[in-house]
């Protein structure tokens, strides 16, 4: 199956254009461009009051609040330091780079501000990694509303990290195909022994959640992570975080693919079903019968 970018590749692109541009001694040109990223997020590429050597790239999370709770302006500053910026208006966060002070490192810096998604939702779980590291159990729930009437949830205890999506599937046959999805993942356990522990629960939230204002309903779905140390350590994190945190749209990405795939087939069938009944032949409706006597004569039916 195919594994998302945890990058924007529009963002790193674009800034890699701008700098290459700049070292080939090109005249700069201005720039706005805003990009849209999943679970409703938003970029913005400009200049900084006209000046087309200075390159703003800011993102918008609805949910940057609830993750500021967690350290992600502490976690952005080491990430960026003096990339970072402002805010542009409208948004969460804002990094600047400067075409006429390129630093010899260029084509990381445009990776880095391609994962400024990613950074920013890093900040919640490495925090809850951090708790199961020291053993303090017993810390607040982590409620992050994503999307709207979808959450994500992250408790530590002292041997685990529990993670939980909230989805809602849109169509009846999602649900389906999100139910056979997820046995796959449950499955994958038996070929890796270190792969973390899926569930999935339709209708009702999982038992971690119970007594909460977890959401119900008939296209409601929850699938739970239990990750181990082995998944939380220092040197496994940072894939865990970003595999984990676009597991939602891996789902729904895939679902889709499977509905359209499932629609290509049956296309498919239905024009090979045409072309036998175009190249079918009639039968002949004319019938020679005979009397009792022996005389012949035609039926027409």
């Amino acid at each position: 199956m195919i594994l998302l970018e945890i990058n924007n590749r529009i963002v790193e692109e674009t800034l890699n254009i701008k700098f290459k541009n700049a070292l080939a001694g090109l005249k700069p040109e201005s720039i706005d461009v805003t990009i849209a990223d999943f679970d409703g997020v938003l970029f913005h590429i400009s200049n900084v009051n006209g000046d087309k050597t200075k390159i703003r790239v800011s993102i918008a999370l609805k949910f940057y609040k609830q993750l500021q709770e967690y350290g992600a302006d502490d976690l952005l500053k080491e990430e960026y330091g003096d990339l970072l910026t402002d805010a542009e208006d409208g948004y969460s966060v804002s990094v600047l780079v400067d075409l006429e002070n390129i630093p010899t490192e260029w084509e990381q810096v445009c990776q880095k501000i391609g994962l400024l998604k990613r950074n920013c939702f890093a900040s919640v779980f490495e925090k809850y990694f951090d708790f199961q590291e020291r053993g303090e159990e017993g810390q607040k729930r982590a409620v992050i509303n994503y999307r709207t009437d979808e959450t994500l949830y992250v408790e530590a205890k002292a041997d685990r990290v529990t993670v939980v999506f909230s989805t809602i599937f849109r169509d009846e046959d999602d649900v389906v195909i999100g139910k056979v999805f997820m046995q796959e993942l449950r499955e994958g356990r038996r070929a890796s022994h270190t792969a973390p522990q899926v569930l999935f629960s339709h209708k009702e939230p999982p038992l971690e959640l119970a007594n909460t204002d977890a959401r119900t309903g008939d296209n409601i779905g929850y699938v739970t992570f239990v990750l181990f140390p082995r998944h939380t350590n220092k040197e496994t994190r940072a894939n865990t975080i970003n595999l984990i945190h676009m597991f939602r749209d891996y789902l729904h990405y895939h679902i889709k693919c499977s509905k359209a795939y499932i629609h290509s087939r049956m296309r498919a069938k239905t024009s090979d079903f045409l072309k036998v009944l175009n190249r079918a032949r009639p039968e002949n409706k004319t019938v020679e019968k005979k009397t009792i006597t022996g005389k012949t004569f035609f039926r027409r039916e």
